[in-house]
């Protein structure tokens, strides 16, 4: 028959696909574990920022932020 394939071919394409599919089920657990990192990583990154925010609104009332020499100075007043 032109186009079958051989038991021993046939096996042979069997294992391969299994070795394609055990690669590709490892690379996909990797990928989900890489998402979940980088979510923690973002969970963690937005916390901080929401905090310092919270921070700089606090502040912000007692301080006048000036660029000076390409730095950010905070000059304190009494202001209310």
């Amino acid at each position: 028959m032109a186009g079958s394939l051989c038991p021993l071919s046939r096996q042979r394409a069997q294992m391969d696909i299994r070795e394609q599919n055990r690669e590709l089920c490892s690379q996909l657990l990797e990928a989900k574990q890489q998402i979940l990192d980088l979510r923690e990583k973002l969970n963690i990154s937005e916390s901080t920022a929401f905090s310092l925010a919270n921070q700089l609104q606090k502040y912000s009332k007692f301080c006048r932020f000036t660029m000076f020499s390409d730095k950010w100075l905070c000059v304190f007043s009494l202001r209310k």
